[in-house]
């Protein structure tokens, strides 16, 4: 048996999609206000730009599918799954 076995690559998957999620949300959040700062605006106005709703919503989509894919009680999917909706509108919207 190698330690490869030992590995669950299944969970480590889905876990990496609501972590990737996470850090498009960062990105944006960070950019945003190096930004703001850059021009001397409120992060709020900077963050209200499209491209920045854009990245929002797709950094919160990716989370609550990670967190969908990775939930044991099917409410928890079903919730997550909700809120991966909405957040996958709020992109189709921004385009």
């Amino acid at each position: 048996m190698s330690n490869l076995d030992l590995v669950d690559w299944a969970l480590a998957g889905r876990s990496a999609v609501w972590l990737l999620g996470l850090s498009v949300v960062l990105a944006c959040l960070s950019f945003g206000d190096f930004e703001a700062s850059r021009h001397n605006r409120r992060l709020r106005e900077v963050l209200a730009g499209r491209g920045y709703q854009r990245g929002l919503n797709v950094g919160l989509m990716l989370f609550s599918l990670g967190l969908m894919a990775s939930s044991r009680a099917w409410w928890e999917a079903v919730i997550w799954g909700l809120l991966a909706a909405v957040f996958a509108y709020q992109v189709w919207r921004t385009r």
